[in-house]
Order: C-alpha cells, then sequence, then structure tokens
C-alpha cells in the first residue's frame, strides 16, 4: 500500500496539477453570463440559460503524443473535448480548432485525425485557426455543448457511492498512459456508450460526474473531491483494472471512456445496471466522507491516508459550491 501511495504521489500527473494552484489568483473563480454565476473547474463551463445550460470546454494536446503520433492526437483532442461535454450532462454541438503545425505532413495528419473522430461523433468542425510554423507544433481542439440537467464535479454528498464506469475492450498505448477503447468502436457505439452520461441526468439518477482525464483515475476522483469540498475512501482492491495494466499505472492512465460518479446509494444499483448492459465496466470504488481527506483501503481493513486537501491543495480550487453553499 505504501508503495502504491509513493508511486502516485510522485507522479508528474499529480505534481503537475498541483502547479496550477499559485495561478487561481489570475483569474476569476466565479464569472456571471447575463447575470448568472459560472463556476471554473468543471469539466466545461455551464451557461445558464432559458432551456437549460450551454457547455464550454477546451483542451490543449500533450506536445509529445502530437510530435509522435500527429494523427492520434487529431483523434484525442476531439475524445477528450466530447468527453468533457458527456461528463456534464450534456451533447456536444461544434468543434473549432487551432492548430500550429511544423510541416504539410503533420498538419494533414492532425486534421485527419480531428475530421475523421468529429464526423465519428457527430461534431462538426466549424472553424478555428490554422498556421505552419517550422520547428514547431500545437494544438488545441475546443467544444460547445448542451445539457437540460448538469452533472457535475461540485455536487459529491457525504454517503454517495463513488462509482468508476469504463470500457475495458481496447488496448494500452504504451509511452502515454493511454487506454485505447474508442478506436475499435463504431460511432453509433461511442455515442450509446456516452448518451447513458445526459441519460442519468435527465432521468434524476445522478447529479456528480467527473471525466478520467490525464490526470487518471487518482487525479481525476482528488479534483472531484476538491471541486465539492469532501473526502472520500477508496476501496483499492475494488477497483477494476484491465488484466494487463499495473494498478499504479491503471490509476495514473487515460482510459480514452471513463468517468468518475458520486451517486446516491440508492441509485447505484439502477445505473450499474445501465453500463452493464452495454457491457461497460460499472463498479462501486469507494464512498465519500466528510472532511478533506482521501483514504485508500484494503480488503483487509488497512487504511492509509493518500491525500490531505486542506494542507495540499491538488489544484487550487476555492469555490462557492453551488449545491452545499460552501
Amino acid at each position: 500500500m505504501q508503495e502504491l501511495i509513493s508511486a502516485l504521489r510522485s507522479s508528474p500527473r499529480l505534481t503537475q496539477k498541483g502547479k496550477l494552484k499559485n495561478l487561481w489568483h489570475l483569474v476569476p473563480q466565479v464569472s456571471q453570463v447575463d447575470g448568472n454565476d459560472v463556476i471554473l473547474g468543471d469539466d466545461a463551463a455551464a451557461i445558464k440559460t432559458q432551456d437549460g445550460y450551454l457547455l464550454l470546454a477546451g483542451e490543449g494536446v500533450y506536445p509529445p503524443l502530437l510530435k509522435s503520433n500527429p494523427y492520434l492526437a487529431g483523434r484525442t483532442s476531439v475524445l477528450t473535448n466530447v468527453n468533457d461535454i458527456y461528463a456534464m450532462g450534456g451533447r456536444p454541438l461544434a468543434i473549432v480548432d487551432v492548430l500550429f503545425g511544423s510541416d504539410f505532413e503533420e498538419v494533414n495528419e492532425v486534421l485527419r485525425g480531428i475530421s475523421e473522430n468529429a464526423s465519428r461523433y457527430n461534431v462538426p468542425v466549424v472553424g478555428g485557426h490554422l498556421t505552419q510554423e517550422i520547428g514547431f507544433s500545437s494544438l488545441s481542439v475546443f467544444i460547445l455543448g448542451r445539457a437540460e440537467n448538469l452533472l457535475s464535479g461540485f455536487n459529491a454528498e457525504v454517503d454517495d457511492d463513488l462509482v468508476f464506469v469504463s470500457n475495458f475492450n481496447g488496448e494500452f498505448y504504451s509511452g502515454f498512459n493511454f487506454w485505447d477503447s474508442s478506436s475499435n468502436l463504431s460511432g453509433e457505439e461511442a455515442i450509446r456508450q456516452l448518451e447513458l452520461l445526459p441519460q442519468l441526468a435527465e432521468e434524476g439518477l445522478a447529479d456528480t460526474a467527473k471525466d478520467v482525464s490525464m490526470a487518471g483515475l487518482i487525479g481525476s476522483t482528488l479534483m472531484l473531491l476538491e471541486g465539492s469540498g469532501k473526502g472520500a475512501e477508496i476501496y483499492v482492491d475494488k477497483v477494476p483494472a484491465p488484466f494487463e495494466v499495473p494498478l499504479k499505472e491503471w490509476f495514473l492512465t487515460f482510459p480514452s471512456f471513463g468517468f468518475i460518479l458520486s451517486l446516491r446509494p440508492n441509485n447505484t444499483l439502477k445505473v450499474k445496471e445501465r453500463f452493464r448492459k452495454l457491457d461497460l465496466v460499472c463498479e462501486r470504488i469507494g464512498k465519500v466522507i466528510s472532511g478533506h481527506h482521501l483514504f485508500f483501503v484494503s480488503d483487509t481493513g488497512e487504511r492509509n491516508l493518500f491525500w490531505d486537501l486542506s494542507v495540499e491543495p491538488l489544484i487550487g480550487l476555492k469555490i462557492l459550491n453551488p449545491k452545499s453553499g460552501r
């Protein structure tokens, strides 16, 4: 257990997130649009409208991935943005991209990846910015979506079940902590899986979710807890992982399709049934507790502190939680 904790805490995927906590003074954590609060720190900005919410999000692509596999970088840029919108209980509307490419071949492969994956998810690419810059490459993609009812990383409640959802039918992309469970799906299959999230929000079965991002399962769980002002116990031996991926790697892996849900216990079984009907993994891996501590708990009862958010914030969120009034 201690070896696992040490390995995870020293990972750049967490330490790099921690560098953000001193930057929040440069941007407002609560902005206003048309007199309604828009709280920063969720998977997407949720802008209140008369009939629901507009969702706005953006993702930058990991530069080494862009250089080593421009086509995959283009595909991933769409995937991560689409996941952010669905994680908020929404559905995507449109994408724009900003690309600096070092040569024609790289630009061509990135745009091919973006175009093919955007088409697969039925999300039109409606513009952006393109520059060819010798010796320099950078890719960012931005997405607009819409939701009727929100899922949010700010709504976890004490005694909620923490439930991890993923797709283990894939393969590990070595070198980048990337589990590719998306490429082998048709667009129809991929959308059917993602559609479960807004359906849960609209039916009142869930109000709290977080996309498992490049910070991995553990980093995304910490961000959900930090946004909600809560702590948790993670049942380490209950965390499912593909058989070929060691747990300490899986905790830090971007799983293509992966979400953390914080569910009222009376809804957990219903939610599990929804995901399992599509042959997806959906398991209770912990529970939300009061305070700001994240503990790792084993089947033998060993309980170790992994993180104390009150002493060491991950990204430094000090927001007004719209549900709790914090």
